[in-house]
């Protein structure tokens, strides 16, 4: 149990000063006491206003930071960003199609805060026994929760970008600034705590007016007014979905920062809604890996590799390092050319059509046998970043997840010449997470994908049913700047793919020839 410091009196003989790193911060927290809303006269709600008002004196100045600020700063290489979902998208994917995070088996060697695993067939499983790699030592009891915890918070994260996209932040994510260690080429770090995954929703969705609040020790964000104890009540106070029913706890620990938790806001029982969450999104899988179609088009010459190979490239990218990462790094993706030639049951006139795949694509949710989930992609999208986190912003309760673009202006022309012409939702069907057995996927029929308008299809007429996934993943060339937060380069406008094309005006090539002249990375087969 925590050192209680639950007086003013107490407060003054405990040395604030001394800071701990991120690994020895258990050895310096205390339990700073509890403010209840409800009973704000009490002996308990006094004294715990006077312990934060003092507390709050002997450290930096705290402020809500919104998520526009901390970004701008990331992009000015002034402090470095949290790796956005990458990483744990990869782990997510890795076992999503096993099974689900898990409370602990009542016989768990490790127990207390410890996570499981269930597999498909409702049975408690370790995960590193389904490691598919013959050379892979079993885990200890220690090693085997490891993997657990991260398997759960990289499905956690699913959970938070459903959760949040419909109803907000719960908390403020909470950290504190401090100098880099003399190899850093920044000019501060912000360390988030706790809220380690929630840091990397907030730089993943990158919604400007997201908060952060932020123990600023050198002053990163001395343009944002600093908080005093009573603003920092009245804030967590307006996070209450019941006025006065609720209670902000604080505890102080060795880094150097007060963590603060309202009760009525999402404690740990937030665990339960996400095994319920992982659960529900495993069982969609079927037993099938998440996949990838990338279209292909014979008249495009070697695009098609070059936009595969980028794909394998940035997904190696997104492999994890360390002790166990071996059962994480052998995760299977398959990419799988849908090539038109290969679709018996696709027999649509060749009229009117950019490529080869202008309407085949909609037949992926069929030739999935509508099971599990898949993604489509354009054969002129180049990668820099894993595609796979963008599996996080598809709410299992939805048909398909795409960038919702709102072009005003284009070329009057298209890479093949033809006319562009303007109509809602372009671009749209560019790239689509497909949740293929979703009652409106079911209506994309061979003979619907055959006969259909192109209007039906590409203007999504067949659902409403539609998740976001935000602009600033995909650079499109020729509308955007390539920035930090962009996955791929997606070429609207052809490339030296496309034979006795004028690429003069074309920019961001560089990106398609790195990946052209690069060496594949080994397949993550």
């Amino acid at each position: 149990m925590l050192e209680a410091i639950n007086t003013l009196e107490k407060a003054r003989n405990f040395d604030f000063t001394k800071r701990r790193s991120l690994h020895e911060r258990h050895l310096g927290t205390v339990n700073l006491g509890s403010y209840d809303y409800k009973n704000r006269e009490s002996e308990q709600s006094k004294n715990a206003l006077e312990v934060f008002e003092y507390v709050m004196s002997q450290c930096g100045p705290i402020r809500l930071v919104p998520w526009e600020n901390i970004k701008e700063h990331i992009n000015e290489n002034r402090t470095m960003g949290f790796g956005q979902l990458n990483h744990n998208s990869y782990q997510y994917n890795r076992y999503l199609h096993l099974g689900w995070t898990e409370k602990l088996r009542p016989d768990h060697p490790i127990g207390g805060g410890s996570m499981d695993f269930m597999n498909v067939d409702g049975e408690y499983q370790k995960l590193s026994s389904v490691s598919d790699d013959p050379d892979c030592d079993e885990l200890n009891d220690e090693e085997e929760n490891s993997i657990c915890a991260c398997y759960y918070h990289s499905a956690k994260a699913h959970w938070l970008v459903n959760s949040v996209q419909k109803e907000g932040l719960r908390q403020p994510v909470q950290g504190h600034t401090h100098s880099p260690t003399g190899s850093e080429p920044v000019d501060y770090r912000l360390t988030i705590h706790p809220g380690s995954i929630r840091s990397k929703v907030l730089e993943t969705m990158d919604e400007p007016h997201f908060l952060t609040l932020v123990t600023d020790y050198v002053n990163a964000y001395s343009d944002i007014p600093a908080l005093s104890c009573q603003e920092i009540l009245d804030y967590f106070e307006g996070l209450l979905k019941e006025p006065n029913e609720g209670t902000l706890s604080a505890i102080w620990v060795g880094e150097g920062k007060i963590e603060w938790s309202l009760s009525a806001v999402g404690g740990t029982d937030f665990r339960n809604e996400v095994f319920d969450f992982n659960r529900r999104v495993s069982k969609l899988c079927k037993k099938k890996p998440v996949n990838i179609y990338l279209g292909y088009d014979s008249s495009h010459g070697e695009v098609y590799e070059v936009a595969e190979k980028s794909i394998y490239n940035a997904i190696e990218k997104s492999k994890s390092g360390g002790h166990g990462a071996e059962f994480f790094n052998d995760y299977k993706v398959e990419v799988k050319k849908l090539d038109i030639a290969t679709i018996p049951e696709y027999n649509r006139d060749y009229a009117n059509q950019s490529t080869e795949f202008t309407y085949s694509r909609f037949l992926i949710p069929y030739l999935e046998n509508y099971e599990g989930f898949s993604y489509f992609i354009d054969d002129d999208y180049i990668w820099e970043h894993t595609p796979m986190s963008l599996f996080y912003f598809l709410d299992p309760e939805h048909a398909v997840a795409c960038v919702q673009y709102d072009f005003k202006n284009h070329e009057e022309t298209k890479f093949n010449g033809e006319k562009n012409i303007s109509y809602p939702k372009k671009l749209w069907s560019s790239m689509m997470i497909f949740n293929n057995g979703h009652e409106d996927c079911k209506k994309l029929t061979p003979e619907v994908v055959n006969t259909q308008t192109g209007k039906y299809l590409h203007q999504f007429e067949w659902t409403n049913q539609i998740s976001k996934i935000p602009h600033n993943k995909i650079c499109t060339e020729g509308y955007d700047t390539l920035k930090k937060s962009h996955h791929a380069v997606h070429y609207t406008r052809g490339g030296p793919w496309i034979k006795d094309m004028d690429c003069s005006n074309i920019n961001m090539l560089n990106y398609y020839e790195k990946h052209k002249m690069s060496k594949l990375k080994k397949k993550v087969y």
